[in-house]
């Protein structure tokens, strides 16, 4: 029998940092650093960590005395493709808008007021203007609506995604009486249903629209769009409007509200039903408010039946009310400033629960 002779593989000491590998702390302390004073400057009284802490901590002592059976409200969203043009087009000024309106009106729509908020920035490579810019935006959406940017996480995580390629995503909480809570529970036969303008796409449907726009078309983002004055960039960054502030106002004016939808994914086909009775459907006088650039050059461009536009884009309507009809004209009175208008009906339930009328 021969001899066994072992063979070992000698693995020499390699010198590889781990910026070697693709990750430079000190460009996200940077970014972080340039933007501490802005996200200070968010900070309610009840904030009680600092930034770079482990955990956010915010005080209750002072907030639950107005409530009875105080309940949070969360809600985590992102701003969806809507980041690849604004990579695109170099411009990351509203971005932060658009996440902070993304969450806090969701949380809003339940009658909650949004208290705090965190941020979460992932990238293949950093680059802490782009990164400061971001938080920044994020952190002057949430001063405007008083609230607090209490934590937030920058990762910079190579091979994960594609080059200069960002994801955005936020967490909003709030805080709501259980009494007061809105869930569609109130809704009934003949109610009014009340709509807020939106001021684009928001954050929904750009998926489609860059397809249309950059790859079908061949638009550039300086380009006017066809028939319209506004630059395809203007009009695809369009910041998503931030309706808690006009929320919470009609609550605490003691208006009854039975019902809010945000207007997102899905559109007003899938989000009006999702505050519906089970007993109830909705009629949406499509003519009842103006439409603005973006959709009527989808509308023309898209070869789609009106249901899918529908369920695809929010077509001009970013806030949905439902109210009690003999309350309608009060609540119009009060959000008159707002551009709101009555866009349809509760009616009488089946398994279509939203009934376009475009005559």
């Amino acid at each position: 029998m021969g001899d066994f002779v072992e063979k070992k593989t000698v693995i020499m000491k390699q010198k590889i940092s781990y910026k070697d590998a693709g990750v430079d702390i000190e460009k996200a302390d940077q970014a972080i650093d340039s933007s501490k004073k802005v996200i200070k400057e968010t900070f309610s009284g009840d904030v009680m960590s600092s930034i770079g802490g482990f955990g956010s901590m915010y005080s209750l002592k002072n907030l639950l005395k107005d409530y009875d059976e105080p309940i949070m409200v969360q809600s985590i969203d992102g701003v969806g493709t809507k980041m690849s043009v604004a990579q695109r087009c170099g411009d990351f000024r509203f971005i932060g808008t658009d996440l902070v309106s993304a969450c806090c009106n969701d949380v809003a729509a339940t009658g909650a007021r949004p208290l705090t908020f965190l941020d979460y920035i992932a990238s293949d490579s950093l680059n802490p203007k782009t990164v400061s810019e971001i938080i920044k935006s994020v952190a002057v959406e949430c001063k405007k609506l008083g609230v607090s940017l209490v934590g937030g996480e920058t990762a910079e995580m190579p091979g994960t995604y594609r080059k200069t390629e960002y994801d955005l995503v936020g967490v909003a909480t709030g805080i709501i009486d259980k009494k007061n809570i809105i869930d569609g529970s109130k809704i009934k036969n003949g109610d009014a249903v009340l709509g807020l303008p939106s001021n684009g796409l928001h954050t929904n449907g750009y998926s489609l629209a860059r397809k249309l726009m950059f790859d079908t078309l061949k638009m550039k983002v300086n380009d006017v769009l066809p028939g319209h004055t506004a630059t395809v960039k203007d009009v695809l960054l369009a910041p998503h409007k931030n309706y808690s502030m006009v929320i919470n106002d009609l609550i605490i004016k003691k208006q009854s509200i039975s019902g809010v939808a945000h207007i997102t994914g899905g559109g007003l086909i899938d989000n009006i039903p999702r505050i519906l009775p089970k007993d109830l459907s909705v009629e949406i006088d499509t003519n009842s408010w103006e439409k603005i650039p973006i959709f009527e050059f989808m509308s023309k461009t898209l070869d789609l039946k009106s249901d899918e536009l529908y369920r695809t884009f929010n077509m001009g309507i970013g806030l949905v009310f439902v109210v009690d009809n003999n309350k309608k004209e009060e609540i119009l009175e009060l959000l008159k400033n707002e551009g709101c208008v009555e866009i349809g009906r509760t009616i009488k339930g089946s398994s279509q629960k939203v009934y376009l009328n475009e005559q």
